[in-house]
């Protein structure tokens, strides 16, 4: 019975609060504003009526007609942080929870205004203070401090960071209240972000779990920020990642940590930000240290959270004219049926005939599509592409577009089979399964198709995958984490020490080192790169008069791809492509634009001088 009352009063307040607070006007005023400060200070309250009083809490609840009276400038000191110790509250099963001896606290006061009667009569305002010399150090990254009421986040029926209610004994790994979704799970708060200067916003908001259960059962769990009109803020408003311009976002996800696949911790960081170069839309990913109820919760990445008010955000599009797909099906928002007409029909079509290869290449954005694969391919993402897949298109039919997100288990294989897994049509379901190829292998039936991607990933193989590249982000992420490792590893056993942090980053750098080379060599395989089998190359007319096509007669020992590259008679590379040749003879036509003059044609060791006439 005390369970299902605690409910019912969390749910009156979850009702209640909003509008209570819209009708009233008097406002709880702080001397200091929270942030990050090196030295202690006093802070003093006040609100508009002489005839109401403050009333405060330290330990992140919602001050009530109980709580500490105000009645002087109260002088910040560690006997203010609070003493709830929530973080010995088991939230995740016991072979995920580990207990610390202590942790890091920040000083944080929620405070309200209230009349005689004992009525509140102003919002809350929280204001959070991470104070150097009271042993609160934080090492430059920007701090996010979220507070709530301990029945939203423990509670045995309420709480959505705990097993509680809707653990299953007999699936304890699948099961629990952090595994809930939806709207009826999700808990008001206030949440706190301050940057350089002690720049940010501070405001109350939705708290949701976040991710597969892995990352909501986990003890440092994967979270998610709503900002609504009924909280107060309809947006978050400020510009907290350097990869957008944007200063407005409707919704944020905090990724722990944890989430990636090795104590590196930064492989979802670096991918997003490599992804960001090509043609294709990610992840603005900050990491920031995260404090929870005035206590320490380690690092955390604050992100763009990938759905319809993403794409209104990035391309000033309606949120309500756009179609988003998960996973090669699932509908997230708008309609499905364009992308079941579309992924149906595929299923039935011959790309190697032009016609029809036209007509789907029209319905993709053929570049972005090309581009987006060739990074997956390259990260050696183990967790795709049968998971962590969205693609959006506008309701009146644009062509579809991939998104990059999810890099956790990026940069993890010495020896990938990533060509497998993109085209893998066996009967497993993960990480690869005959539907979620389908797209990549039907454009694989087209000859012009390869070429492109063969084009594409070369240049950027070379360019922006390169070792000198994208070690610079590897370093950058390195250097804004090294100072906060020690205490995400006290914290949560997770790296369990520093030298295990440095071994795994190292291990993220001799996969970069090597991965330009490697992955031109699994292209080479899978394509059947390769010109030493080829035998002879014959070209005619020869002869050739200006805008007619070039036919070369190629003899191969083996199925292959090859190389075409032409030169002028200096030497000058005029172009290229990739031709694709059976065993035995062959016959292909090459468009040598309007060229005149002679033109030297290479194939691996063979050339060939064709001389092409003004007509």
């Amino acid at each position: 019975m005390g369970s299902l009352y605690r409910y019912i009063l969390f749910l009156a307040i979850c009702v209640t609060f909003p509008l209570f607070c819209h009708g009233q006007d008097d406002t709880v005023s702080f001397s200091r504003r929270g942030g990050v400060y090196a030295n202690a200070f006093s802070v003093s309250l006040s609100c508009q009526s002489p005839t109401h009083h403050i009333r405060y809490t330290l330990n992140g609840s919602t001050p009530d007609q109980n709580s500490i009276l105000y009645t002087s400038p109260v002088m910040l000191s560690t006997k203010l942080c609070t003493t709830s110790d929530i973080y010995k509250i088991p939230i995740s099963p016991a072979d995920e929870f580990y207990l610390p001896d202590s942790v890091t606290k920040a000083i944080v006061i929620r405070a309200a205004a209230f009349d005689d009667m004992g009525n509140r009569v102003s919002r809350v305002v929280t204001q959070s203070y991470f104070i150097s010399s009271l042993g609160c150090t934080l090492h430059g990254l920007p701090v996010v401090s979220i507070c709530a009421d301990s029945l939203a986040l423990f509670d045995h029926d309420t709480g959505i960071l705990v097993p509680g209610v809707h653990l299953d004994p007999d699936d304890p790994k699948m099961t629990g209240n952090y595994a809930q979704e939806g709207r009826a799970w999700e808990r008001l708060i206030n949440i706190e972000y301050y940057t350089d200067g002690n720049n940010g916003f501070n405001q109350a908001a939705g708290l949701r779990t976040h991710g597969g259960i892995l990352a909501r059962r986990a003890q440092q769990k994967g979270l998610k920020i709503y900002a609504r009109e009924e909280y107060g803020k309809k947006n978050f408003k400020y510009r907290i990642f350097e990869e957008t311009d944007l200063k407005k976002f409707k919704h944020l996800i905090l990724k722990p940590f944890r989430n990636a696949c090795t104590p590196a911790g930064v492989h979802d960081w670096l991918a997003n930000h490599i992804a960001s170069e090509l043609d294709m839309e990610f992840t603005a990913t900050r990491p920031v240290t995260l404090f929870l109820n005035g206590e320490y919760w380690g690092i955390y990445f604050i992100q763009e959270k990938i759905d319809d008010r993403y794409i209104e955000g990035h391309f000033d599009i309606d949120h309500d004219s756009v179609n988003v797909i998960n996973c090669w099906g699932e509908l997230e928002s708008g309609s499905s049926d364009s992308w079941y007409s579309l992924y149906y029909s595929l299923w039935a079509s011959d790309l190697s005939d032009p016609d029809q290869y036209y007509h789907y290449s029209r319905q993709i954005d053929l570049h972005n599509f090309i581009d987006y694969y060739i990074f997956e391919l390259f990260s050696a993402n183990w967790d795709w592409p049968c998971n962590n897949v969205r693609c959006w298109q506008t309701s009146d039919g644009s062509p579809w577009r991939w998104v990059f997100y999810d890099g956790d288990c990026c940069f993890d294989s010495s020896n990938p089979d990533m060509y497998g897994y993109a085209t893998y049509t066996g009967p497993q379901y993960w990480p690869s399964c005959t539907w979620s190829t389908l797209f990549f292998r039907k454009f694989l039936e087209n000859e012009s198709f390869k070429n492109q991607f063969l084009h594409r990933l070369e240049a950027v193989n070379s360019n922006h995958f390169s070792y000198k590249h994208t070690k610079k982000y590897l370093d950058k992420i390195r250097n804004l984490l090294r100072e906060e490792i020690p205490q995400q590893s006290q914290r949560f056993n997770n790296p369990k020490n520093m030298n295990e942090w440095e071994q795994a980053c190292q291990y993220i750098d001799d996969f970069l080192a090597r991965r330009e080379n490697q992955f031109w060599d699994e292209t080479k395989t899978f394509f059947h790169l390769g010109d030493d089998h080829i035998t002879s190359v014959k070209g005619y007319p020869n002869p050739m008069l200006r805008g007619e096509k070039l036919n070369l007669m190629i003899t191969t020992e083996e199925e292959s791809t090859v190389g075409v590259s032409i030169y002028d008679i200096n030497g000058r590379f005029l172009k290229g492509q990739y031709i694709f040749l059976e065993q035995g003879e062959n016959i292909v036509s090459l468009d040598v634009g309007f060229l005149t003059g002679v033109i030297v044609v290479k194939i691996g060791k063979h050339s060939e001088k064709v001389i092409i006439l003004p007509q």
